[in-house]
């Protein structure tokens, strides 16, 4: 538990010297699901995450383009095993959500963290379906 306190403890600083630097932190996923349905296809995505929006891409063509909003749903998956620790749900509008799988937990953290600091910045709160009870939305 402390190593990976000291692990996270370490990815907060370097997320944050990252933000000072840098507009947004992009990263090669691949979807798992989309709209709920599982995906067979394997091929890579790049998933951008910006100070005002994120982004879904596949080559040039933008799969998904979302300002931050109170809609929004971001979230690490839950269960499922080891793949769920590089799994993130991401729930950009009513209509659309997706599964992606990260090479990595860190990848998939960084992302996770650096979204929610981005939607913070603009006034949301970045949450999952579970944890809109809590906040009371």
């Amino acid at each position: 538990v402390m190593d990976m306190e000291h692990e996270l403890r370490a990815l907060r600083v370097q997320l944050a010297e990252k933000s000072k630097h840098s507009l947004l932190l992009q990263k090669e996923v691949v979807v798992t699901q989309m709209n709920g349905v599982d995906q067979p296809s394997e091929s890579i995505h790049v998933l951008h995450v910006g100070k005002m929006r994120m982004k879904l891409c596949k080559g040039k063509a933008t799969i998904a383009k979302e300002y931050y909003s109170g809609l929004m749903q971001l979230c690490g998956v839950r269960g499922g095993g080891n793949a769920a620790a590089q799994a993130l749900f991401w729930q950009a509008k009513k209509e659309f959500s997706v599964v992606l799988a990260f090479e990595s937990e860190r990848d998939r953290n960084a992302a996770i963290m650096l979204a929610r600091r981005f939607a913070f910045d603009c006034n949301i709160m970045l949450a999952g379906p579970d944890d809109r009870a809590s906040l009371g939305t």
